[in-house]
C-alpha cells in the first residue's frame, strides 16, 4: 500500500511517496516497488502516482518497450521467449528462417514503420524465391504477434498480408525399385561395413526416418517377438549440437513396429561387432542406454552424417541418386507393391496422415499403369 508522507528540508514541508506497488517485472518476475520525494506539495505527490501507474500499465515495469524500436529489437526478445517454451529443434529451425530471410530485409525497420503495404511485396519475394515462403512468413508474424501480446505495438501487420497460391511445380518421388534396393544390398556387403549395413537395413526395412534409427538404442529392440520400439529422435539446436528428444515429430511417430528375421540377423551381427571393436578401443557398450549406431567414441552422429555415408557409397558403385529420406519412400512403395493396405503402412512409418502415403500409391499406381500397356502390347506382338 502506497504511502505520501511530510517532511520538513531546511524548515519547508516536502511530500515523498513511500512504497509504490507497480505490480511484478515481466523480465524478472521480482516484486516492483517505487519511492519518490520532492513534492511542494500532496496533490503534486498524487499526480505523480496517477502518471507512474499509466505509464507502468502502457509500456511494463522494466520500460522495455520503451527502449525496442526495431524489428531485430522484438525478435531479439522474442528468440528468448521462444528459448523458454519452444523445442531447441524448433528454436534453431526459426533462427535460421528469420535470419537469413527476414532481419536482412526489415531487421533494422522501426516497428512503427513497417506497413502491410511493404510486407505483402517481401512476401512475393519470398514466393518467387523459395518453397517455405509460408513458413517464413509464418514466423515473422509469431515475432510481430509477440510484440502485441507485450503492447509494444498494436496490430501485427504481417497477419494482413495474403499468402500467394502455391506453385504448381511438378514433384517427382524418388525410391529405388526392389532390385535396386536388393543391388545397394550386395554392395553393401562386399564394402564390408557392419554398422552402414545395419543402419541402412534398419533403414529401408522399417521405414524409420534416419533421425529415429540414430535414436535407437539396444533396449528399443526386442529380439525375441522381432519388434523395435520408435520413441525418440536425434534433433540439432540453434548451436548445432545433436541431442535426443523425446518429442515426436507427430503423435503418431510414437510406434512399435515389427521386423523381418534377416534384420533382427544383422543387428545381432552388429551388436557382437561392436561390442568387441568398441572393447578394442577401451569403450563398454553393456549399458542398457547403450544406442546402436555411435561414432568411435560412442558419441551420438549428426544427421546430416547418414547423408555422406550414402552419398560415397552411390558414387562408389555408380548407383541412382537419392538421399536416406527415399529410402523411407522406397519402403513404403514396397509395402504398397506388395498390397498392404495403406492405413498400415501409415501406421508403420508414422505418418501424420494417409496424405503421402497417398502421393507414393498414385506414382506407384501410375507407373504399374504404364507397365500394364507394355505387357500388353508385348503379348499382342508375341507369335
Amino acid at each position: 500500500m502506497s504511502q505520501i508522507e511530510s517532511y520538513k528540508k531546511k524548515k519547508k514541508t516536502y511530500y515523498k511517496v513511500r512504497n509504490l506497488y507497480l505490480g511484478r517485472n515481466e523480465i524478472t518476475g521480482k516484486k516492483c516497488y517505487r519511492d519518490k520525494c520532492g513534492f511542494k506539495t500532496k496533490k503534486d505527490a498524487q499526480l505523480w502516482i496517477g502518471e507512474t501507474l499509466k505509464n507502468t500499465s502502457k509500456n511494463g515495469i522494466s520500460g522495455k518497450q520503451t527502449k525496442i524500436q526495431t524489428f531485430r529489437e522484438l525478435y531479439e526478445l522474442f528468440l528468448e521467449h521462444q528459448r523458454k517454451n519452444t523445442k531447441p529443434s524448433t528454436v534453431a529451425i526459426n533462427r535460421r528462417y528469420i535470419e537469413l530471410h527476414v532481419l536482412p530485409y526489415i531487421g533494422e525497420m522501426k516497428l512503427n514503420d513497417i506497413k502491410p503495404v511493404f510486407l505483402q511485396k517481401l512476401v512475393y519475394q519470398w514466393h518467387d524465391k523459395y518453397k517455405q515462403y509460408a513458413y517464413i512468413r509464418k514466423v515473422a508474424s509469431q515475432v510481430f504477434k509477440y510484440g502485441v501480446s507485450l503492447e509494444i505495438i498494436d496490430t501485427n501487420p504481417m497477419s494482413k498480408t495474403l499468402i500467394p497460391r502455391p506453385k504448381q511445380a511438378e514433384k517427382k518421388l524418388l525410391f529405388w525399385t526392389k532390385q535396386e534396393l536388393n543391388t545397394f544390398f550386395e554392395k553393401l556387403e562386399d564394402f564390408g561395413n557392419q554398422k552402414q549395413l545395419t543402419y541402412f537395413r534398419v533403414l529401408a526395412y522399417t521405414g524409420m526416418r534416419k533421425s529415429e534409427a540414430l535414436a535407437l538404442q539396444w533396449k528399443d529392440i526386442d529380439f525375441t517377438n522381432k519388434k523395435i520400439s520408435i520413441t525418440k529422435t536425434i534433433s540439432m539446436d540453434e548451436n548445432d549440437q545433436q541431442y535426443v528428444s523425446n518429442t515426436p515429430k507427430t503423435i503418431n511417430s510414437i510406434r512399435t513396429i515389427s521386423v523381418d528375421e534377416e534384420t533382427i540377423k544383422q543387428l545381432t551381427i552388429w551388436r557382437l561387432v561392436q561390442k568387441e571393436s568398441y572393447f578394442q578401443l577401451g569403450i563398454s557398450t553393456t549399458n542398457e542406454d547403450q544406442f546402436i549406431f555411435t561414432d568411435t567414441q560412442n558419441r551420438l552422429y549428426k544427421p546430416q552424417r547418414v547423408n555422406d555415408w550414402l552419398n560415397y557409397l552411390i558414387d562408389k558403385y555408380e548407383l541412382p541418386r537419392i538421399t536416406p529420406h527415399n529410402l523411407r519412400h522406397t519402403h513404403v512403395s514396397l509395402l504398397l507393391e506388395a498390397g498392404v493396405p495403406i492405413k498400415e503402412v501409415s501406421e508403420r512409418v508414422g505418418h501424420k496422415d494417409s496424405k503421402i502415403t497417398m502421393e507414393i500409391y498414385a506414382h506407384i499406381s501410375e507407373e504399374q499403369s504404364e507397365r500394364a500397356v507394355d505387357t500388353f502390347m508385348n503379348f499382342m506382338k508375341a507369335t
